[in-house]
């Protein structure tokens, strides 16, 4: 149920914009910025959100890149793709873009959109769509460079990666907890039928799709 329900909104979403601009499809992306890696060199861990190269689409004002080889560099907030096995930095304006986890499976498929402002958040920022509806759900993956100290190593640098999470409501990106107390709070114009809710479906809110559950029934309320 909770697949079907997010490879709808996927799809949606994906219709939504493509109807919208009425975009066509483009060839490969040209760009002469080559990616540098070796700026990482002695970090342990790594910039990306996955290292290996991800099959996806990025939507442009123009059009719709299709098939191409993706890596999201979660630290520098960039989108690189792979062209002849060499790293390239996407320079074009970028809406929204897809990454395929397993191409076969729509229900892995992760949806990045940029343009939404609130709390610590840029419009630049690229979020990952958990949910779209009234009221929102994005994910924002995030790297810290954090220093160490090892015994015959001295002072070692590492990646570590951790996730914040935003409400967008009144398009006004809210952040949020994902726990009971700050989501009911959040919401607490239809607090006392979402406690009801919490406690008829026994939401523990650990998964991200409880927070999800919460909001579609929120926004049948509306």
């Amino acid at each position: 149920m909770v697949k079907a329900f997010i490879l709808g909104g996927i799809l949606l979403l994906s219709s939504t914009l493509l109807e919208a601009q009425n975009v066509m499809s483009l060839q490969d992306p040209v760009s002469t910025k080559n990616f540098n890696s070796e700026k990482y060199s002695g970090i342990r861990g790594t910039p990306f959100l996955m290292d290996k190269w991800i099959k996806g689409t990025v939507t442009t004002p123009v059009g719709v890149y299709q098939n191409l080889e993706l890596k999201l560099n979660v630290y520098d907030n960039i989108i690189v793709y792979n062209k002849q096995d060499e790293p390239f930095e996407l320079t074009d304006k970028i809406i929204n873009f897809t990454l395929m986890v397993k191409e076969s499976d729509p229900s892995t498929w992760l949806v990045f959109r940029k343009d939404l402002t609130g709390t610590d958040l840029s419009k630049n920022q690229y979020v990952q769509v958990l949910y779209e509806g009234k009221v929102g759900l994005y994910k924002q993956p995030t790297k810290q460079l954090a220093e160490i100290s090892e015994i015959n190593a001295g002072i070692v640098k590492t990646f570590s990666s951790n996730s914040k999470y935003y409400l967008l409501i009144n398009n006004v990106a809210q952040f949020v907890r994902l726990n009971k107390t700050e989501l009911l709070d959040a919401l607490k114009d239809k607090k006392d039928q979402l406690q009801l809710f919490v406690a008829d479906k026994k939401l523990s809110f650990k998964k991200e799709t409880d927070a999800i559950d919460l909001l579609k029934y929120y926004n049948t309320l509306q």
